[in-house]
């Protein structure tokens, strides 16, 4: 039987939309994740945690060790869009 650990912090960054690509990945690869703001580093700047159950906390390490991801679907993930889009829209 699993042990059901809560929510634990897998990641911290210091903007939503880092945080919010990386939950969506995880989701898509069928890990649980979720974006919720962290409490202040030593250096007080705002940060911003994606948690993961505890007990998939280790599924999540080797989903995102996995990841192998461009700048292009890193952008598509945090706008749903793929690079270029804009220009050929405006070009139509």
């Amino acid at each position: 039987m699993i042990r059901n650990r809560g929510w634990e912090r897998f990641i911290a960054f210091a903007d939503q939309a880092s945080a919010t690509v990386v939950a969506e990945y995880l989701q898509r690869n069928d890990c649980p994740a979720r974006v919720a703001p962290a409490s202040p580093g030593l250096d007080l700047s705002p940060s911003v945690e994606v948690l993961v159950p505890g007990q998939l906390l280790h599924r999540a390490r080797w989903i995102w060790a996995q990841a192998d991801l461009s700048e292009g679907e890193l952008v598509f993930l945090s706008t749903g869009r793929m690079p270029g889009d804009d220009n050929e829209q405006s070009s139509k």
